[in-house]
């Protein structure tokens, strides 16, 4: 969901610091990084990617992990 994608330059900002209707104070860097560890996926350099490959690379996470919790 494009509302929701994340700028490089706030990934290691407060999530609620950056989307007003979002409650955790963890960054969309914890977020990816314990992501990729509950999926057993091999951690990516955030950094190296640009801003869709970063916020694609997140939304597939996602949704990787609701088939696991749901």
């Amino acid at each position: 969901m494009k509302k929701h994608w994340v700028k490089k330059k706030d990934l290691d900002t407060p999530l609620c610091e950056v989307f007003s209707d979002t409650k955790t104070n963890g960054t969309a860097r914890q977020w990816v990084a314990i992501t990729e560890f509950v999926l057993g996926v091999s951690p990516c350099e955030l950094d190296k990617m640009n801003f869709n490959e970063l916020n694609e690379y997140m939304d597939s996470l996602d949704k990787q992990l609701m088939k696991v919790v749901n």
